[in-house]
């Protein structure tokens, strides 16, 4: 009942992000040798580079001194201009579309292929647009891939940031049909995950109004969102558009930053913290870089905001997780999840900010890197839903408690009834039963004593009925002395002993509290026929009547008990 329906909320929410997860297990390029013809053909050998740029261009980098270079670790110093050329035999592809790929080059390039231009991204200096995070696709000409022998495949970098690799993996020649469909599949995928991202805000922008707690969740909201909005960034159609390549790039590291202060916030009041200095201090900061790393002159200048960004943040990534293992370690359940999702978060986060050399995300392979990615997502929104779930029982709780007892009210008890015999009905559910338990003598106590000591019998009372019960027992306030359990698991046969045990265990209880005056407590049975409880009046009712004639049966004597069917075939107990 209401302890599985909000968790069936979050789990249909959660629904929403398996499409993208799913796409991003799909593989990726072939390994080096598996298709037939040979490809596709890794360029990580043969490199040769210099530096300079001749004023007649490719026509003068004869008279450049070029050395053997590794593209996989070749480091270029900052604002300068690199050549790379490699001698490629494509002879076996002959007549076979084929492209040059390179995931990442820093900070823009021009390629030609036998002395024929094949493309080129971002502006090289004065007009500066730096494209590093952009992969490039570069189509060869088919009447240059012949027989004749080894072809050369130059390329003018200009890498413009700091001093580090130019290349972040090694650059590759395919198909040019196969490179087409990696890159449309990673561009589905980013489609999915940033709509998965933008539902998840609306979604929960939607609950927060209609929890009337909208502080967490909203903020929370703004961080999907933003996380959306930033992945979209790396849409292949960006780089075909007429928008800088440089302006995006910072307008993505704008809604980046914006999005880092709606994460660490809302993880802040979800943990029920107040704000520390280290997040009065830096959560500003992360704004005022938002802010002020637009209008930045030069890509060079705009790396450093991007640095102290990324160190900062990996400080308040480590703070929130040492606040969740604590959480966790107090037994706070939800956040054993969270736990797991903000651990994963973190390391994402240190490879995404360099502070480890070797972990470099952008190094796997695209579809691999957005599959992690995806799952890290996941599991952040798994934690934000199933804290959702947790706020919905505490609303539907609110309403279905009984303020006394702290058990279940009669409304709950319906809910729970109707529940339980649809699923039976169904064929999804178990046969259950239920007991009516009723104090005998209270009005007695009640009288002699006052009504706060009646109020500390039905406490303990209840207490007892809910030590005593098992796990997937239901047990709530029927009415004045009246308790009602719902017995999961149970037949005819079974039932009465288990009635037994949670009659002890009252009677235990009332021994103690009432020094001996309250010992005893009558309990009427029921077993759930489909055929016969249409509604959980039916059920009630049986119980009711069995409960009614136990009482009469055995009214206010301890201890015999008076076990026997009743006319309508139903279990009684007198106590």
């Amino acid at each position: 009942m209401t302890a599985r329906r909000p968790a069936r909320l979050a789990r249909r929410a959660l629904l929403a992000l398996l499409p993208s997860i799913a796409m991003a297990a799909l593989p990726g390029r072939a390994a080096p040798g598996a298709d037939p013809a040979g490809l596709p053909q890794p360029l990580a050998t043969g490199w040769r580079a210099a530096d300079g740029d001749p004023p007649d261009g490719i026509a003068g980098i004869d008279r450049l001194d070029f050395r053997p270079a590794d593209p996989l670790t070749d480091q270029a110093p900052r604002g300068g201009v690199r050549w790379y050329r490699i001698l490629v035999d494509l002879s076996p592809f002959v007549g076979q579309p084929l492209a040059f790929h390179a995931r990442v080059l820093r900070d823009a390039d021009e390629a030609w292929f036998d002395g024929v231009r094949i493309g080129g991204t971002g502006r090289f200096p004065p007009d500066v647009d730096s494209a590093h995070f952009v992969s490039r696709l570069y189509p060869l000409p088919t009447e240059r891939v012949d027989a004749a022998g080894p072809r050369e495949l130059v390329l003018r970098v200009w890498h413009g940031k700091r001093d580090g690799r130019v290349f972040r993996g090694p650059p590759v020649i395919d198909r040019l049909d196969r490179l087409a469909s990696e890159r449309s599949i990673e561009d589905q995928v980013l489609v999915l995950f940033a709509g998965a991202s933008l539902v998840l805000a609306l979604f929960v922008v939607l609950f927060a109004f209609h929890s009337r707690v909208p502080a967490d969740y909203l903020l929370f909201a703004g961080f999907a969102a933003g996380f959306g909005l930033y992945l979209t960034s790396g849409h292949s159609a960006w780089g075909e558009s007429s928008v800088p390549l440089s302006v995006l790039f910072r307008g993505a590291v704008v809604v980046l930053m914006l999005t880092a202060i709606f994460y660490a916030a809302s993880m802040l009041r979800f943990l029920g913290a107040g704000m520390p200095l280290l997040y009065r201090v830096l959560l500003p900061a992360f704004g005022l870089l938002g802010l002020v790393a637009p209008v930045l002159p030069g890509a060079e200048r705009f790396v450093l905001p991007m640095r102290l960004f990324g160190w900062a943040y990996a400080l308040v990534l480590a703070d929130l997780l040492v606040r969740f293992s604590a959480a966790a370690i107090r037994g706070r359940r939800w956040a054993r999840t969270d736990l797991a999702g903000h651990a994963a978060f973190v390391v994402a986060a240190v490879g995404l900010a360099d502070l480890v050399p070797g972990v470099r995300p952008f190094d796997l392979e695209p579809v691999v890197r957005l599959g992690l990615l995806g799952v890290l997502f996941a599991a952040l929104a798994w934690t934000v839903l199933w804290r959702m779930s947790e706020e919905v029982k505490r609303y539907r709780l609110s309403g279905l408690t009984d303020a006394g007892t702290r058990l279940w009210n009669r409304d709950a008890l319906y809910e729970e009834l109707a529940e339980r015999g649809g699923a039976v009905r169904r064929g999804k559910g178990r046969g259950f039963g239920l007991l009516l338990a009723d104090l005998d003598r209270f009005k007695e106590w009640n009288d002699s004593h006052g009504h706060l000591a009646g109020d500390k019998v039905l406490l303990r009372a209840g207490r007892a009925l809910q030590d005593a019960s098992r796990p997937q027992d239901f047990v709530a306030r029927y009415g004045g002395d009246e308790y009602a359990v719902v017995v999961g698991d149970v037949d005819a046969e079974s039932l009465p002993a288990l009635a037994e045990r949670l009659r002890e265990a009252v009677g235990a209880a009332l021994v103690e509290e009432t020094g001996g005056f309250l010992a005893t407590a009558s309990i009427g049975t029921a077993v759930f026929e489909p055929a016969r409880h249409r509604t959980p009046e039916d059920i009630l009712r049986d119980a009711d009547r069995a409960l009614y004639e136990a009482k009469e049966a055995a009214r206010g004597r301890v201890p015999a008990r008076a076990l026997r069917q009743t006319p309508s075939g139903k279990w009684s107990l007198g106590f």
